[in-house]
C-alpha cells in the first residue's frame, strides 16, 4: 500500500511538472509574453464563451508532450519499486528502500526543475514581490470622475465606438509609421489621414497599452473607465463577477446619467471575461451577443467565437437604425472578433490578397470597417454622431511582424476619431495610452471636462500632459505592476 501511494505521488509530480512546463511554453509561444495579472485573471474568469478552436489546438499540440514523458519516466521510476529485478537490486545494493527513495527523489527533482524553469520564464517572482510592495501611483494620479464637473452640449451627440480585435499600427505601411511593406488596412489608414489620429512621431500612430490593459476585457476597462484591470490575489471581488470593479465610474455611467441609451454588440458570448457584468454594472448597457442571436434564431450554430464579423456589421446597422429612431441619444459600442488569434477567421467576404491567412483577415476587417463608416455617413443621424475606431490590444499572433535583432518598433493600437464635435489643435507629438481615450471620447462628443482629466486618463484635445508624457511608460508600468491598496479598496472594493 505504501509503495502504491508513493507511485501515485510520483505520477502526480510528473504530471504537474510536465503539464505546467508545456502549458507555459505553449502560452508564451502562442500569445507572446503574458503578464501574471492576465493569467490569473483568466484563471478566475468564467470560461463560458471561449473559442473552442484554441482549446483543441492546445490539446492537439500539447497533450502528447505531457502524457508521453509522464508515462515513460513513471514506468522507469515505478517499475523497480514493484518488481524484483536482480540487476537493479545489485545496483542498489539489494535494498528496495533505496530504490523507492531514489525514484521519489528523481520525481521531486523533475518537479523542482520544472518550477525553476517556469519561474525564470514568467514574471511570477516579480508578481509576488509586487504583491508585497504597495504603490501610491494610482492613488496620487487618480481623478475621481464623479467629482469632476462635466458640461454637455445642449444638443447631445450620439457615439458609435468600434473596438477592433488586435488592430495595431504595425499593419500600416512603413511610410505611414507601420511595419508592413504594403498597407494591410488601407481603408482604416485613409480614415486616419482624413480625420483625427493622435500620434507621436509618425504620420499615423496610436495608443500604448499599459500593464493591466493588454487583453480584451482589460482594454475595455481602460478605454471606458480610464483604469487598468488589476487582480488582487487576496481579494475575491472578481471571483464570480457578481461585482465588477465596483468603484470604477465609466463613460457608460456618465452617458446614462445624461439620458443616453447604452448598447453593446458582440459576436461572442458576453459572459466571457465578465464583459456582461462590466457593461451592465457600468452604464446599464443593453447587450446583444451570440446568445441573443441564438435566442432570436438569427444564427443556428457557433463558429469561431460565436458568429463572424460579416454578420456583426449587418446586425450593427439594424441596431443602430433602431437606436436612432428613438428620442434619446445613443452610445453604440461593438467589438469585432475575426482578427483574433489563431490566424483569424476567413468569412465569406474575405479576399485572397496575401499569402498569409492572418493578413487576409486583417485586410478584410479593414474593408468592413471602411464600408460600415460609409454606410453611417449616409444616414440622417450622422451629422450629430461621433465615431471612435480603436484597437483593443496588440495582436496575440506572437510570430506576426517579429522584430529582428537590433530592430526597434513601439507597437500601438490603432485609433481614429471621426466627426468630432471639436477640432484638435495638436494631433502630433502626443504620447498616450488607451486610458486617455476615456476623457478624449467625451470631449469628442462636445463635453467640457473641468481640468481635462478623468480617472487616469487625459483629454488629448487639451494641452494637458498625459501620464506617459509626464512619467514615461517604463515607470508607469513598474508602478501599475505593484499592488495598490487604494485600487483594491476604492476600485475593486468588494471582498
Amino acid at each position: 500500500m505504501k509503495k502504491r501511494i508513493i507511485a501515485i505521488l510520483i505520477v502526480v509530480c510528473l504530471l504537474i511538472a510536465f503539464g505546467a512546463t508545456v502549458t507555459i511554453e505553449w502560452l508564451y509561444d502562442t500569445f507572446g509574453h503574458l503578464s501574471m495579472d492576465e493569467i490569473i485573471f483568466h484563471l478566475k474568469v468564467p470560461m463560458e464563451g471561449t473559442n473552442t478552436d484554441i482549446i483543441f489546438i492546445f490539446i492537439k499540440e500539447c497533450l502528447w508532450k505531457v502524457i508521453l514523458p509522464t508515462l515513460i519516466i513513471s514506468f522507469i521510476l515505478i517499475y523497480p519499486m514493484v518488481k524484483d529485478i536482480k540487476i537493479i537490486n545489485s545496483i542498489h545494493t539489494s535494498k528496495r528502500r533505496r530504490t523507492v527513495l531514489i525514484s521519489s527523489c528523481i520525481a521531486v527533482m523533475i518537479l523542482i526543475v520544472s518550477v525553476t524553469k517556469i519561474t525564470s520564464a514568467t514574471d511570477i517572482k516579480q508578481y509576488v514581490a509586487n504583491q508585497l510592495n504597495d504603490s501610491t501611483f494610482i492613488e496620487n494620479e487618480y481623478v475621481v470622475p464623479e467629482n469632476v464637473a462635466l458640461e454637455f452640449p445642449e444638443e447631445k451627440r450620439n457615439l458609435i465606438y468600434i473596438f477592433l480585435e488586435s488592430m495595431e499600427t504595425t499593419y500600416y505601411q512603413k511610410e505611414d509609421g507601420g511595419m508592413s511593406n504594403d498597407d494591410l488596412i488601407p481603408e482604416i489608414s485613409k480614415l486616419a489621414k482624413e480625420n483625427i489620429c493622435f500620434t507621436d512621431n509618425t504620420p499615423l500612430g496610436g495608443a500604448d497599452t499599459l500593464y493591466g490593459t493588454t487583453w480584451t476585457v482589460g482594454a475595455m476597462v481602460a478605454q471606458t473607465a480610464g483604469l487598468p484591470l488589476k487582480i488582487s490575489i487576496d481579494n475575491n471581488a472578481l471571483g464570480e463577477y457578481s461585482v465588477f470593479l465596483e468603484g470604477a465610474y465609466s463613460i457608460g455611467q456618465i452617458l446614462e446619467k445624461n439620458g443616453y441609451h447604452n448598447f453593446l454588440l458582440l459576436g461572442s458570448d458576453a459572459t466571457f471575461g465578465g464583459r456582461s457584468n462590466l457593461f451592465k454594472q457600468h452604464g446599464n448597457y443593453e447587450i446583444w451577443d451570440f446568445k441573443t442571436a441564438l435566442e432570436e434564431k438569427r444564427v443556428s450554430e457557433k463558429i469561431w467565437w460565436g458568429y463572424s464579423d460579416d454578420l456583426l456589421f449587418e446586425y450593427a446597422k439594424e441596431q443602430i437604425l433602431n437606436l436612432a429612431s428613438k428620442e434619446e441619444p445613443f452610445n453604440f459600442t461593438m467589438l469585432t472578433a475575426d482578427t483574433h488569434f489563431p490566424d483569424g477567421y476567413i468569412c465569406k467576404d474575405c479576399e485572397n490578397l496575401w499569402n498569409e491567412q492572418y493578413k487576409n483577415v486583417i485586410s478584410c476587417s479593414s474593408k468592413k470597417v471602411g464600408e460600415f463608416i460609409e454606410w453611417i455617413k449616409q444616414q440622417d443621424f450622422y451629422d450629430n454622431t461621433t465615431i471612435v475606431i480603436s484597437g483593443d490590444h496588440l495582436t496575440m499572433q506572437s510570430d506576426f511582424f517579429e522584430l529582428e535583432d537590433g530592430q526597434e518598433y513601439d507597437k500601438k493600437v490603432v485609433n481614429v476619431i471621426i466627426n468630432s464635435a471639436v477640432q484638435a489643435e495638436n494631433t502630433t507629438n502626443r504620447k498616450y495610452s488607451t486610458m486617455d481615450l476615456y476623457p478624449t471620447t467625451l470631449v469628442a462628443l462636445g463635453v467640457k471636462i473641468d481640468g481635462d482629466r478623468l480617472a487616469l486618463g487625459t483629454n488629448l484635445f487639451s494641452n494637458e500632459n498625459t501620464l506617459i508624457e509626464k512619467y514615461g511608460i517604463e515607470y508607469i508600468n513598474d508602478e501599475l505592476m505593484k499592488t495598490s491598496k487604494f485600487y483594491n479598496s476604492h476600485i475593486l472594493v468588494s471582498k
